[in-house]
């Protein structure tokens, strides 16, 4: 693919928010506000509250102001609608009943969205098995692009510095105009990042041994990463970003994170694929490296793009 093929314009027309009112949603929004304001977008804050146990009585439905959850759903959207950040960008409020996922994803579909913005608390763990993670569970699942902020992220700076971390595979592929894009919008810089595992091994199993040529090993697998980071964009021309290519020795995602946070990095960009029975993973190069991980780490909302 031509650096002229790559350079297409990533549209962020309807961008819509989930939010649940917390402290990481408030985040999100943030971040949101920022991206529609300098793609002129339409901006969409979505609430889905849980549906309704069925009640012998009454038939009617209840009016709005004996509704105390939608009541209250709906009060904290005005409360958010005096945000300043808010008041130059069209937006709209909406309120609808049903499981998180299945709203998001259907509303996403239904008014065409281009990138959805989620927050998360940041769950690992027993705590994760225990209560779950709705906004891990949207990234794996939404039509779109997802826009995830963590609970170490900032989101309130511009995007200027794009860290697009890959392993060369298709989902990777997919996912770099995006990072063009936001590294183009204010004539940033876009850092092109392979991890290479630190120690190659010849044999994985009961009894692994990494070989007696590790270090010539490792470096020839530096040398074919970087000559694939430049195959990956080829040419510089007609871009208004700085682009710079780097091969680090990390396990992922640890090494990503720590990266984003060394570079001091406004937003990282990853695609993630399908992968074992239809459940997607990020592509990377270690079995138990998922997006989620990464964004829990990370001092940076992450952008992924599924394959």
């Amino acid at each position: 693919m031509t650096t002229m093929e790559l350079e297409k314009s990533i549209s962020f027309k309807n961008i819509l928010v989930a939010t649940d009112f917390s402290e990481a949603s408030r985040r999100a929004l943030e971040c949101a506000t920022a991206i529609a304001g300098g793609h002129e977008g339409q901006l969409f804050i979505l609430h889905a509250m849980p549906s309704e146990a069925r009640m012998p009585i009454p038939l009617d439905p209840l009016p709005v102001t004996l509704d105390r959850p939608l009541a209250e759903a709906q009060q904290h959207l005005e409360e958010l609608k005096g945000m300043e950040a808010l008041r130059e960008i069209p937006h709209e409020e909406v309120v609808e009943r049903g499981p998180v996922v299945e709203v998001v994803t259907n509303f996403v579909r239904k008014h065409h969205i281009d990138l959805l913005i989620v927050g998360t608390h940041g769950r690992t763990g027993l705590k994760k098995l225990v209560l779950g993670s709705v906004s891990e569970e949207l990234f794996r699942s939404a039509p779109c692009p997802v826009l995830t902020v963590g609970p170490s992220a900032e989101p309130g700076r511009g995007v200027r510095r794009v860290l697009f971390a890959t392993d060369f595979g298709h989902a990777s592929r997919q996912a770099l105009p995006y990072a063009i894009e936001f590294a183009n919008k204010r004539n940033g810089e876009l850092i092109l990042l392979h991890l290479v595992p630190p120690m190659p091994v010849e044999y994985v199993g009961p009894f692994w041994y990494p070989g007696t040529d590790v270090v010539e090993r490792q470096e020839a697998s530096q040398r074919k990463a970087m000559q694939q980071l430049r195959e990956l964009l080829p040419s510089d021309h007609g871009l208004t970003c700085h682009v710079e290519r780097v091969v680090e020795n990390h396990l992922v995602p640890e090494g990503i994170p720590r990266f984003a946070a060394e570079r001091n990095a406004d937003l990282i960009v990853l695609g993630i694929k399908e992968s074992g029975l239809g459940a997607p993973r990020l592509t990377a190069h270690m079995p138990w490296a998922t997006a989620h991980d990464v964004v829990c780490r990370a001092h940076c909302p992450v952008l992924t793009i599924r394959a």
